[in-house]
């Protein structure tokens, strides 16, 4: 929001009578207040809020509905565990859909840090599958 964008809503926020007046983007957030002091009507910007946002880990996601595999096949070893380091574009599962097998990739290079589903289970489409720490 520029200088001339927060003059407009003022501009409106007295014509309307309208005393608070709150704006948030990915980067500012803005809340302007209609007050009095000593019987003088006044506006007043208070400076854009830094809000704390806690940290979501970042998720590699269920590309489509189906059944997630662990391991290439029931007697092979799973393709990660939690702690394994994997760069990006490599094969850590895969969802079976349609009789089809499909591989789940790493999206970002990084530490495994937790398995959010288990082997055989039914995912949905975008549901998290692990969660992973990025180099």
């Amino acid at each position: 929001m520029n200088l001339d964008e927060i003059k407009a809503v003022m501009a409106l926020m007295k014509q309307n009578d309208v005393t608070e007046f709150e704006y948030e983007n990915d980067e500012q957030r803005y809340k302007l207040k209609r007050g009095s002091t000593q019987g003088v009507p006044t506006t007043q910007l208070v400076a854009p809020v830094e809000e704390a946002v806690a940290d979501e880990p970042t998720t590699i996601n269920a590309t489509m509905v189906g059944i997630f595999y662990e391991a290439p096949s029931p007697d092979e070893k799973a393709f990660v565990k939690v702690g394994d380091q994997v760069e990006k574009g490599q094969t850590i599962g895969v969802i079976e859909a349609m009789k089809m097998m499909h591989d789940v990739v790493a999206d970002h290079a990084g530490k495994i840090t937790k398995v959010l589903v288990a082997n055989e289970e039914n995912v949905e489409f975008d549901q998290p599958l692990f969660e992973i720490e990025i180099d």
